[in-house]
């Protein structure tokens, strides 16, 4: 079961401080603020399959509340919680995020620029801004999730 997505929420002593976000356990560092590292990361190590990146997009007024980065492949969505059903990531995440901010809304892109591209038009931490490289800690957290969704 998909869990609601605040629960992951950096504070906002971790946005303001690297090193304090950089501490939280992996799911949590996953989740909320290295989501797009993740992604891009388990899609370049899967280049056989047929896996889309997708950007949860909040809309406008809500732009620091919801961003989310995850990887598809027609009915599977992976992120930090592993494998998921898309719709239910989709339903789980618009839900929790409504509870917080009436009318949060949203919409999906599919993300075709490199990470670097993609972290400079979206205002994302690129990979030598976070308080280490992210590499070892990805590869690390790939391996212990599941590489292909349930059968």
């Amino acid at each position: 079961m998909y869990l609601d997505p605040k629960k992951f929420s950096r504070t906002p002593a971790q946005r303001a401080d690297q090193s304090l976000a950089w501490e939280r356990d992996d799911r949590h560092f996953f989740a909320s603020g290295a989501c797009h590292i993740l992604a891009f990361t388990f899609k370049n190590l899967h280049p056989d399959r047929s896996l889309e990146l997708v950007f949860i997009r909040p809309l406008e007024k809500f732009v620091l509340a919801g961003c989310h980065m995850f990887v598809r492949d027609g009915e599977w969505a992976f992120d930090h919680a592993g494998w998921t059903k898309e719709s239910e990531l989709l339903g789980v995440y618009a839900e929790g995020f409504r509870e917080a901010f009436p009318g949060w809304g949203y919409s999906l892109e599919v993300i075709t620029d490199n990470l670097e591209e993609f972290c400079r038009k979206n205002d994302h931490r690129g990979p030598a801004y976070f308080y280490n490289l992210p590499w070892e800690r990805t590869y690390r957290y790939i391996k212990q999730l599941e590489e292909k969704p349930p059968a």
